[in-house]
């Protein structure tokens, strides 16, 4: 689109923006690098289609320094992250935009984008939503274990089955099943302390979290309706229209 378009069309009242927060890291032996911007693709427009909203470019590095043991990830430092979200905010209720979703879709944003959200001005005449409970996470994890049979330490939290059948579910000609091998198999709760106090590696050789060779894209369709329906749900929750 235009500036014209975008402004044309903000002023005839849609003004709701989305923006994703994803990274580029290592995803295990068969997810590639982009996994969790691509989901984050994903995930901005069909939250964007149910409210009406633009969809704003994802934002494709993070804080992903519980990953730098392996080749080809990059990270930013919280600092940045935090003047990133700040700036970005910032343009889009000078844009006209009243309405501001922000979704992490790496699980490394979470805490930093809450730390954003506690130091953040928010703009005059804008409100800004950003989903910053881990717990929304735990969530799907939840939803594969008891409507999929997907045992929570096979779903994981990190290059799992749920992430994998996300990515089947919408880029299959990225994932390479034939490489899919389970990684960390205890519990992901305890998992998630270790890896963050200490990086990936010193519970997962491989990188992932659970076990990816259950992946089927039925099952990350599944996955898919219940994050959309949860972002929503809290959008709307939080600045209803």
């Amino acid at each position: 689109m235009t500036w014209p378009e975008v402004q044309e069309a903000v002023s005839a009242g849609r003004d709701t923006v989305v923006m994703a927060f994803g990274a580029t890291q290592q995803h295990g032996p068969h997810l590639p690098l982009g996994t969790d911007a691509l989901l984050g693709d994903h995930l901005a427009r069909r939250v964007a289609e149910r409210l009406d909203a633009f969809v704003a470019p994802t934002v494709r590095v993070g804080c992903s320094s519980q990953h730098l043991a392996f080749a080809g990830t990059m990270s930013v430092g919280e600092a940045t992250f935090h003047a990133i979200v700040a700036d970005l905010v910032a343009s889009f209720a000078r844009g006209g935009f009243t309405r501001i979703v922000l979704l992490p879709t790496h699980t490394g944003n979470f805490i930093p984008l809450s730390a954003a959200m506690a130091r953040l001005e928010e703009p005059e005449g804008a409100r800004v939503v950003a989903l910053t409970d881990i717990e929304l996470l735990m969530q799907l994890a939840l939803l594969g274990h008891e409507r999929l049979g997907v045992p929570m330490t096979e779903g994981g939290l990190h290059a799992g089955e749920w992430e994998t059948s996300m990515l089947l579910a919408v880029r299959p000609d990225l994932v390479r099943m034939d490489r899919a091998e389970p990684g960390y198999m205890g519990e992901p709760e305890a998992a998630l302390r270790a890896l963050f106090e200490a990086g990936v590696e010193v519970v997962s050789l491989n990188g992932v979290l659970g076990d990816p060779s259950r992946a089927q894209p039925a099952n990350g369709e599944a996955y898919w309706e219940a994050a959309v329906d949860l972002a929503v749900r809290v959008v709307e929750d939080a600045a209803p229209r």
